[in-house]
């Protein structure tokens, strides 16, 4: 059974030879630390290299870490805005994004950058953007991205299509403060541009499947903070619900079955929007945020696959912490189908090289592998 196949009969609760081996991500520091402490230079350097960093963990190609198995296509502006450094002061560094976002930063790193202006203000703003949404745009489609994406289905590695977002989307045009103000004061304007994103994201998805079946979807939205989402879900319901069952009844025309939304935070109230909308699985369940995937999976049952769920912390503190973490999870959720293991973000640079082989050696030892 290849690693695509493995990927399918999991997140379709039947049963598979073993589970994936998967993981969320990494952040650099955590490689450039890892490094000093007994993983090979080369991979802290470089972990885009997918082959040496899958053979060092042991990990299947079925997920890439910082490289996921997605068919290359250009999905945002296109063209993108002209980047722009409009000040250079005191280390601080003003530009302009591709995005057409202003911010800044500053060069010692000290400091998160700072979004300064959004693109879209009014809905003037968001029609002259319309013709970098142009699903016809020859640039979206770079050379050689079918032979790519042929190439992994032809190694047995599942193949992601982006499907896009709503909630997530509209974040980048507006900036969170003007998104959730135009919620109350323009709600024409959310509802134009989640129409926009559904126009071209149509095209783009029907161009693409047509000349290729990748393994699975995936929505990205990070709509959601500690104790909630950051929409009403009646509301989101309101406005979403018909969008996303556009996009996913054309995947599954196409035979694409398998359909992931990737949003952090507490979404709890927001899954059976998704869910209504066609959305079958969900990752990475921020345990922070107080998402509990055996909670979920009882309540969801077969209906939702999940991906993710391990308390990252957990694998900063002793090898006792982390067992407890995996213990109490990972074997009732491998046992119940539909369910693969990650941290549930990024694996941060507090957390061993020692710790992750330790956390990552139980996985393998639960699932078989």
């Amino acid at each position: 059974m290849n690693d695509s196949m493995r990927f399918i009969k999991t997140m379709t609760f039947e049963p598979p030879d073993r589970i994936p081996l998967w993981e969320c991500a990494f952040w650099n520091e955590t490689l450039i630390r890892w490094a000093d402490e007994g993983m090979p230079q080369d991979l802290a350097e470089d972990a885009s290299c997918e082959k040496r960093f899958c053979e060092h963990f042991g990990y299947d190609r079925s997920f890439g870490i910082h490289f996921r198995n997605t068919v290359r296509i250009n999905i945002g502006m296109s063209p993108g805005f002209d980047h722009k450094v409009l000040s250079d002061e005191d280390g601080v560094v003003t530009e302009l994004g591709r995005d057409g976002v202003i911010s800044k930063w500053s060069r010692n790193g000290n400091h998160t950058r700072q979004f300064i202006e959004f693109p879209v203000k009014t809905r003037k703003d968001l029609e002259n953007l319309k013709k970098q949404f142009d699903p016809d745009d020859k640039a979206r489609y770079k050379n050689g991205w079918l032979e790519k994406a042929e190439g992994l289905k032809s190694q047995g590695a599942p193949v992601c299509i982006n499907a896009g977002g709503y909630y997530g989307f509209a974040r980048e045009l507006m900036g969170l403060e003007n998104l959730s103000y135009a919620l109350y004061d323009d709600i024409g304007l959310i509802e134009a541009i989640f129409e926009m994103r559904t126009e071209y994201m149509s095209v783009i998805l029907e161009k693409v499947l047509k000349e290729i079946k990748p393994d699975f979807a995936e929505f990205w939205e990070d709509m959601a903070y500690k104790t909630g989402p950051l929409i009403s879900p009646v509301l989101y319901r309101k406005l979403a619900l018909s969008h996303y069952k556009k996009i996913t009844s054309i995947l599954r025309k196409y035979g694409v079955e398998v359909i992931l939304l990737d949003s952090d935070g507490n979404v709890d109230d927001l899954i059976p929007v998704w869910l209504d909308g066609g959305i079958n699985c969900i990752w990475p369940f921020e345990q922070a945020a107080g998402m509990d995937i055996i909670k979920v999976r009882k309540k969801y049952g077969k209906s939702l696959g999940l991906i993710g769920g391990i308390d990252k912390r957990a694998l900063s503190k002793n090898k006792e912490a982390i067992y407890d973490e995996v213990m109490s999870k990972v074997p009732y959720m491998i046992e119940s189908g539909g369910y693969i293991p990650t941290c549930d973000h990024a694996v941060p640079p507090d957390v061993s090289y020692e710790n992750y082989m330790y956390y990552l050696e139980l996985i393998k030892q639960i699932a078989g592998i």
